[in-house]
């Protein structure tokens, strides 16, 4: 069974637990409550103890041993849970062939728990990822896109019982963009600071630090989106936090690669969607490549092209020059195509 956010609310709802649960999520605010909103069901139908484990590598994991010690405890134990964490979404070899086992010999006495991050298509398909979703429930927490954060806040608030004006929640928004966890406690934070009275610009503006915390990915889904003044926002925040430049470069400069990979096959006949689905591009990502498609033209994509090579070899000192400037100047050309920036300029240290 596959669920989303709301229909796994009504699925707990309803009282009736499944024995094997995955939550698939890259959000750990909205993975943590929906572990929690099931744990407390679980407890309520009796599972009074809880196991848990995390796999840091999965080459490297007692995979053998620890389903060997559950599934001998269960003929004992009392009823619990058993969770499993899997941060990186790949179980290896011995690690998918244990989870088929699991979920082929699942008991009543014992609920499990799979956290995973949110898997592409591909990576779904995969036999022990079927084999989850056949025996169980998958539950897929889709991060708050942008657009729609807003309003989750103003949400947020009024389940917290404060109301929050328009202009705050955006400025809230903006400080907080890419980690709802930091959103959440500033709400929380604000509530006890006011008492109960609205969050306002004001106050937002004196109690919230900008606590954003932003991704790489992040940073080339702007580029790609046409959306200039996000993506520089992001950039900022990854300079800021001492993200190293070469790992900005790697992200970019595979955006940009596909992105003129794609434009040459477009150009040449071939569909878009037959396109991306050559150059593997994940699902999510194919609305923000048809985006820039429609954005640029071959003089641009030549430029993007030129401007990614340029970065990658500033970024590993085979030209002189800023990595960052390398970077930016690539940024502005896959963001508006329109607008002409020099090329990183050789001898700048």
């Amino acid at each position: 069974m596959n669920l989303e956010a709301d229909s796994f609310q009504r699925h707990l709802a309803a009282g009736k637990l499944a024995q094997l649960y995955v939550i698939a999520s890259d959000d750990p605010l909205l993975a943590g409550e929906a572990a929690d909103a099931l744990r407390a069901a679980a407890r309520d139908a009796g599972y009074t103890e809880r196991e848990s484990h995390v796999v840091v590598q999965a080459n490297k994991f007692p995979w053998d041993q620890t389903f060997a010690e559950l599934r001998s405890l269960s003929l004992f134990a009392s009823r619990r849970i058993f969770e499993l964490r899997l941060p990186g979404g790949k179980p290896g070899t011995e690690g998918a062939a244990a989870l088929r086992t699991l979920a082929a010999s699942l008991t009543e006495d014992t609920l499990c728990i799979i956290h995973l991050p949110e898997l592409n298509k591909t990576a779904r398909a995969a036999k022990w990822a079927a084999t989850l979703s056949n025996a169980g429930v998958w539950v897929t927490i889709r991060s708050i896109p942008p657009d729609r954060l807003v309003p989750w806040l103003q949400r947020r608030a009024a389940a917290a019982g404060i109301a929050i004006e328009a202009d705050a929640a955006q400025m809230l928004a903006a400080r907080t963009e890419g980690n709802l966890l930091a959103a959440h406690q500033e709400i929380n934070k604000l509530q006890l600071l006011l008492d109960g009275a609205p969050i306002t610009v004001a106050a937002v503006r004196d109690s919230v630090a900008d606590g954003a915390r932003f991704t790489v990915y992040q940073l080339a889904d702007a580029a790609l989106g046409q959306d200039l003044a996000r993506a520089m926002r992001v950039f900022a925040g990854l300079r800021r936090e001492g993200v190293a430049p070469q790992l900005v470069c790697w992200s970019l400069s595979n955006a940009a690669r596909n992105l003129v990979q794609l434009w040459w096959q477009v150009d040449a006949g071939k569909s878009p969607g037959a396109a991306m689905q050559d150059l593997r591009i994940f699902r999510q990502s194919q609305g923000l490549y048809q985006r820039a498609l429609a954005a640029h033209n071959a003089a641009s994509i030549r430029r993007v092209g030129q401007a990614a090579a340029s970065a990658d070899r500033v970024g590993k000192g085979a030209m002189r020059g800023s990595p960052w400037q390398a970077l930016y100047e690539l940024i502005v050309l896959l963001a508006e195509p329109a607008r002409r920036v020099r090329a990183p300029t050789v001898g700048v240290a």
